[in-house]
């Protein structure tokens, strides 16, 4: 009796250091799928369009255009385009900032994710990951192109 006791006292403890492991190794992947900060740092260049939209989660969008052309996804077809900076805000203050100053040039200090979350702004195909500007650099210039937008 005694022994059959044992067994099942040390099933019980692999039992319990099995889910304790599961539970470790699925909250590492979602950490680093989603809250990881894969890089950061700053850009440049012309605050295009910002807006608060969303369908559940009402979240600030922005989108900046930087200096020089690409041709990121149409490498194909020869065609350049702008390069443009898809981002996301999630502090009320900035993003009170941003909207009044669009179409001035800034820099930006922003925090790069592995994914997003919904409640942390959108997810956009042509992007890697999820770009959250954190803060506000500096207005570079007033009038960028000579008539300030």
């Amino acid at each position: 009796m005694e022994e059959v006791e044992k067994k099942k006292s040390g099933l019980k403890k692999y039992v319990v250091f099995i889910s304790i492991g599961i539970i470790l190794v699925l909250g590492g992947w979602l950490y680093f799928r989603y809250w990881f900060v894969y890089s950061e740092g700053t850009r440049v260049g012309i605050l295009y369009k910002f807006s608060k939209k969303g369908t559940i989660f009402k979240t600030y969008e922005g989108e900046m255009l930087l200096p020089g052309v690409g041709n990121k996804r149409s490498a194909s077809t020869g065609n350049m385009t702008t390069n443009n900076f898809l981002f996301s805000v999630t502090d009320q203050k900035l993003a009170d900032s941003l909207m009044s100053i669009q179409g001035m040039e800034l820099e930006l200090h922003y925090k790069n994710y592995n994914n997003s979350l919904p409640w942390r702004g959108d997810s956009y195909d042509k992007e890697d990951g999820q770009y959250i500007v954190d803060k506000m650099i500096k207005i570079k210039n007033e009038k960028p192109n000579g008539y300030g937008l």
